[in-house]
């Protein structure tokens, strides 16, 4: 019991504060970042105006506050609810911006991880990390004296702390609507917990999902790693207002940005393997500190289950983006970079048969 009145109270505050953002809303216009005015036009917000937006969140707020009250004497219609709950803020009031802003914010905080291992490593007197601080050094050493230009280094820095101050606000609108979205995903998934545990289906399709998800990540990582080559592919020229498949006269700090992205979209299809690789089971002996431990379900779990959130929160965004461009053949093209509606409910299936498979390893279904 304690356990399914977690995940409601959490519904409860979601929608205290569905409500006091829609009274937000109504009372200051100039507070509502969406509509057609807003500078961020990959969501299906961005067609939703003031008015209709606060009456939405309000009548969410009032729903979850509804669905809670009734939870245990229609246990199934407030299950329901919630699912409707989580797709209402999943896919109408959060965007693009998450994944975006999650694909910047991921290259900093993975040199951050990074430097944290290789400290870690030495430390413990770890073959791994003395190689990687070896690499480190040595770049850094190439910086100091002018043996690699630190031009683009800079440039890409300046790049990312003018993305971030520039749409800091509006990208904290997007992820507060994630977060409820979350939460409700978390009601939900409470509730029809008995339902999921009971079924033994992902033995069999589990594999095949999880290569197709790996695969979603593809053509991105492939497109922005060759933004290191001559030959960078696949661009939006605001010059034109097209999508291009080869790019000209990028200066180097954006190249620099996109090949970082471009490496964590690579990251994202080795994780995604993962799931049904030993690996994803073991930590490589060659880790340090971790090397040989078996990988915690939940924070593996987790991390695939946000990674998943994230593209499906991007989804509708994807489809609104490419409806807006002025030929067909671009929006095609914009969608293929981006697949998240087809990427993130595959990768949310492979998340959900790797946790059933790992749930179920030493107890039977």
């Amino acid at each position: 019991m304690q356990n399914l009145t977690r995940p409601w109270a959490g519904a409860v505050v979601i929608s205290l504060a569905a409500l006091a953002v829609a009274a937000l809303w109504l009372a200051v216009p100039g507070s509502y970042p969406y509509g057609a005015a807003g500078r961020v036009t990959v969501g299906v917000n961005h067609w939703i105006e003031r008015g209709p937006g606060a009456a939405l969140l309000l009548g969410s707020g009032v729903l979850g506050l509804l669905l809670a009250g009734v939870r245990r004497s229609w246990p199934r219609v407030a299950a329901a609810g919630a699912v409707v709950e989580a797709a209402f803020f999943l896919l109408v009031m959060s965007d693009a911006a998450v994944l975006s802003s999650l694909g910047y914010a991921l290259i900093p905080l993975s040199a951050a991880a990074l430097l944290g291992l290789i400290v870690v490593g030495c430390l413990r007197r770890h073959p791994a990390g003395y190689t990687a601080a070896a690499l480190v050094a040595a770049v850094a050493a190439g910086l100091v004296t002018g043996l690699i230009d630190a031009g683009p280094v800079a440039g890409y820095l300046g790049n990312l702390g003018k993305g971030f101050g520039d749409f800091g606000v509006r990208i904290a609108w997007s992820w507060g609507m994630a977060a409820g979205a979350a939460g409700w995903a978390w009601v939900a998934f409470a509730a029809l917990l008995p339902v999921s545990t009971a079924v033994a289906g992902p033995r069999r399709w589990g594999r095949v999902v999880t290569v197709l998800a790996a695969l979603g990540a593809a053509p991105y990582a492939l497109a922005r790693i060759s933004w290191a080559t001559p030959w960078p592919l696949l661009g939006f020229d605001p010059r034109t207002d097209r999508m291009v498949v080869l790019i000209s006269g990028m200066d180097a700090a954006t190249r620099l940005q996109g090949f970082l992205i471009g490496l964590g979209s690579v990251a994202a299809v080795v994780l995604t393997f993962g799931l049904i690789s030993r690996w994803g089971e073991v930590f490589p002996r060659w880790l340090p500190v971790v090397g040989g431990r078996e990988v915690p379900v939940r924070p593996a779990v987790g991390a695939g289950a946000a990674g998943a959130a994230a593209l499906c929160v991007s989804a509708p965004g994807v489809l609104a983006g490419a409806v807006q461009h002025s030929a067909w053949l671009d929006g095609v093209l914009f969608v293929v970079l981006f697949p998240c509606p087809v990427w993130g409910p595959l990768l949310a299936a492979a998340v959900y048969a790797y946790w059933v498979r790992r749930r179920t390893a030493t107890k039977p279904l």
